[in-house]
């Protein structure tokens, strides 16, 4: 039987990190280079989206779930032997339990193990979507200052699109469900390893698409996700951009779940809001509609201790890699970090 170990509690101040992709040497001498000392990445088997939003492997030969202590030792050790740390994993695919499919109770068997090897590998957060099916093809590109391209989503493009017929309609209730079912199962296991488990809210945020509900579109959705299970170890990802995207007010929701601490991990980014759920601009850090200054402040006013993400950064046409933009965002971020009292 393998031992059994707990995930030690991230303390202290705010901590940034980046993204590490498929963690080649390149990349990570880059988050090195840019005074970064953690970083955040794909578990294995972590999934990605197809052009119409499917869940899918992120990599032909991904192993299949669950994790084992084995595969997620080699990614901690070959990020250590670059002087960096993993704090965030993101979650292997679980569809059938979100999906509410024959094999649902071995996917939330899965999810137990990883968390389990999370916590014995010393892995504090687990990350994860709950996305039925994501709603990608509202998404297009808009220029931005000096020829760089944002991201932009218009729900108009996607509003009106039919149901896929291998994913099906889902209503609210049965994702609510399902989902209840997940959390009652897995937090409980989370605890124990010491993993913070945390949701990232629908992105992009529309109330429907393809006839599947996107219930995690909307703050009171979070909400709603941090009172079935009331513990440290069930949380979100406290993601800025997302959040005005909703066409909420940020501070006062980085107050109401840092006050019960259900941030468990943040991605700090900016937007320009044009009609909530629906319509807005991924921008800069410092061209959005929200003052990230008084973010980072009250995320701190908080006592939050654990990561800070810099995210869908904008890219240049002669930068496919946008290490122009994370380069700038994380600088723009560890200026704000300094302004912030002992």
């Amino acid at each position: 039987m393998p031992t059994l170990g707990r995930a030690e509690e991230l303390k202290g101040g705010i901590k940034l990190t980046m993204p590490a992709g498929v963690m080649s040497d390149d990349g990570l001498r880059f988050i090195v280079q840019m005074g970064v000392e953690w970083i955040t990445t794909g578990g294995p088997g972590a999934p990605t989206y197809s052009p119409e939003g499917r869940v899918i492997q992120s990599r032909p030969d991904a192993p299949a779930p669950p994790w084992k202590e084995e595969q997620v030792r080699r990614i901690k050790d070959r990020v250590e032997s670059f002087g960096l740390k993993v704090g965030n994993l993101m979650l292997h695919d679980f569809r059938d339990a979100i999906l509410g499919r024959a094999g649902a109770d071995k996917d939330i068997e899965n999810v137990c193990e990883s968390i389990r090897v999370a916590g014995r590998v010393g892995i504090p957060i687990v990350e994860y979507n709950w996305y039925a099916l994501r709603a990608m093809e509202g998404y297009y590109k808009e220029p931005g200052r000096g020829g760089s391209l944002l991201a932009a989503h218009d729900y108009a493009r996607s509003r009106d699109l039919p149901p896929l017929a291998d994913v099906g309609q889902h209503s609210a209730a049965d994702l609510w469900t399902r989902y209840e079912r997940f959390l009652k199962a897995v937090v409980p296991v989370a605890e124990r390893a010491g993993v913070r488990l945390a949701v990232h809210p629908n992105d992009p945020p529309p109330p429907r698409y393809r006839g599947v509900e996107q219930i995690l579109g909307s703050v009171d959705g979070l909400k709603r996700v941090c009172e079935i299970v009331k513990s440290p170890a069930n949380g979100i990802t406290f993601d800025t951009g997302v959040t005005r995207e909703m066409g909420y007010n940020v501070i006062e929701n980085i107050q109401w779940f840092g006050r019960r601490d259900q941030i468990n991990h943040v991605h700090f980014r900016n937007v320009v809001m044009k009609t909530p759920r629906e319509m807005y601009v991924e921008t800069f850090i410092d061209a959005g509609d929200n003052d990230m200054m008084a973010c980072l402040r009250a995320l701190h006013a908080t006592g939050y201790p654990r990561l800070l993400h810099p995210d869908h950064v904008p890219q240049a046409p002669d930068d496919p890699a946008s290490r122009g933009g994370w380069g700038y965002a994380v600088g723009q971020i560890k200026a704000m970090l300094r302004q912030l009292p002992a």
